[in-house]
């Protein structure tokens, strides 16, 4: 019983808390959606933190230093299925993983890959800070591990792709 009030109490406690949602899109969508799609293995991961100043919700004038992470994976492509670039290596942004959306990919692992090209700084809260250009991903789109991806979803993206050209 002094567990379940404990719980009852937390509950209540609890702050208001962001973290990665995503709905389900269908192959389409994610087509839709992606500058570029392609399968590669990833060979170079550059691993970095981004030092950012958040202003306070609740205090004017008051800024709060966060830390976050960026990280560059290099894929050589395996095969091209959309996009105007057709390079032998892409690199693609994100910030690895958890709550905040990012993707993290293990050296040497090949995956089927929905990128999108964006120039909002990568730790920006506002979507008002604009960098170069940069392909990124993140858990809400299809990207996976090759090995998890059906044949019938490469044959959908390749369908797809014809149309548009």
């Amino acid at each position: 019983m002094k567990n379940i009030i404990l719980s009852v109490i937390l509950l209540f406690l609890t702050h208001k808390s962001y973290s990665c949602s995503c709905k389900h899109s269908t192959i389409k969508y994610g087509f839709e959606h992606s500058d570029i799609i392609f399968t590669g293995k990833v060979v170079k991961i550059n691993a970095g933190k981004i030092i950012d100043s958040i202003p306070s919700s609740t205090e004017k004038g008051k800024f709060y230093i966060k830390e976050t992470s960026r990280i560059e994976f290099v894929f050589k492509i395996i095969k091209f299925i959309k996009g105007k670039e057709k390079p032998e290596f892409i690199t693609v942004v994100t910030t690895g993983g958890g709550a905040d959306c990012g993707n993290y990919f293990e050296l040497n692992s090949e995956h089927l890959v929905y990128s999108y090209k964006t120039d909002i700084k990568l730790s920006s809260f506002d979507g008002n800070e604009k960098v170069d250009p940069y392909y990124s991903t993140s858990l809400c789109t299809r990207t996976k591990k090759l090995k998890m991806v059906k044949k019938s979803e490469i044959n959908k993206l390749k369908r797809l792709n014809r149309r548009i050209q």
